[in-house]
């Protein structure tokens, strides 16, 4: 099956000074998201007060018959002209809902990075699905959005990472947290992909949670400043390829597709040697593999 995801920001675009735009593009992120042919589509960042999350499936999938879609909110918005933003599933194959997974917020202050304002944590966490493929078995999805602890400082000035402590040890209890809350819904094969807002995803995703990496070095960007935050890691028994990055102008996460595929039964995953590492595309060709997009207006990284 062929999956895309994409933090869509509440369908607002930014401007030359990365302010968000008063402005619904739901129907600019539904055109980028078209290009990447999904089955599956996975929305982070998403208006839930809203029919969003049906214009973006229609759109994604058109002609498709989508299953009834999944979605949570998580918290309030910080995006103008939106309330409450969460995360959402839509689906071309029969979808049942494993419910929510509430992450807990990390234990430390958070300063504005900027201005060193005292603010709350926005709640984060993941939706969890399982899709009937048919013949294929079943697979479980687990869509959703990791706090950005970049967005905050220390009252020193010194800014957040996943990398450092505090946060790194924030990283490992939310990940202990998430291991529970699948494991106690019984979770098999499973995917975990969105806007994971870490550099280092897999010190947390694959040595903690034991999931493979579906990107391969050196990792595509998925924001216009360069960073590779928006991720996917599957069970062993599943591999990624043909990885797509649409680099849609004004948008402050990249839209990204992959084909997700069962990995034959005697064949053992390879760690970060991955599928689509084997078979490059010839230059002079859609860059498919890592690679990247640009919409109609594209821009590089910022």
């Amino acid at each position: 099956m062929r999956i895309a995801f994409a933090n869509v920001a509440g369908g607002r675009l930014v401007d030359d000074n990365n302010r968000y735009v008063d402005a619904d593009q739901t129907h600019v992120f539904g055109t980028a998201l078209a290009e990447l042919q999904p089955d599956v589509l996975l929305v982070t960042e998403l208006d839930c007060d809203s029919d969003q999350l049906e214009r973006l499936a229609a759109a994604a999938m058109p002609g498709r018959a989508v299953h009834p879609p999944l979605s949570e909110r998580f918290s309030n918005s910080h995006i103008p002209g939106v309330d409450r933003i969460g995360v959402g599933i839509a689906s071309s194959y029969p979808i049942t809902d494993l419910g929510r997974i509430d992450l807990p917020d990390p234990p430390f202050e958070m300063l504005h990075w900027r201005t060193g304002e005292p603010l709350d944590w926005h709640a984060k966490g993941f939706v969890v699905a399982r899709l009937d493929l048919g013949e294929q078995g079943t697979v479980d999805i687990a869509a959703g959005q990791v706090c950005p602890v970049h967005m905050a400082r220390s009252v020193d000035g010194v800014e957040y990472t996943y990398s450092e402590e505090p946060a790194r040890s924030y990283g490992k209890e939310m990940t202990a947290h998430l291991a529970r809350e699948l494991e106690a819904r019984g979770v098999r094969r499973l995917i975990v992909a969105g806007d994971l807002n870490m550099q280092n995803p897999r010190d947390f995703f694959t040595e903690q949670l034991g999931l493979v990496d579906g990107f391969s070095d050196p990792l595509p960007a998925t924001t216009p400043d360069g960073r590779s935050i928006d991720r996917i890691f599957t069970s062993p028994s599943l591999a990624v390829g043909d990885v797509e990055v649409v680099r849609l102008a004004g948008a402050d996460h990249y839209p990204v597709g992959c084909q997700v595929t069962a990995r034959p039964s005697q064949e053992r995953a390879i760690g970060m040697i991955r599928e689509q590492d084997l078979a490059r595309p010839k230059s002079g060709g859609p860059s498919r593999s890592g690679g990247a997009r640009r919409g109609p207006t594209g821009r590089g990284p910022r």
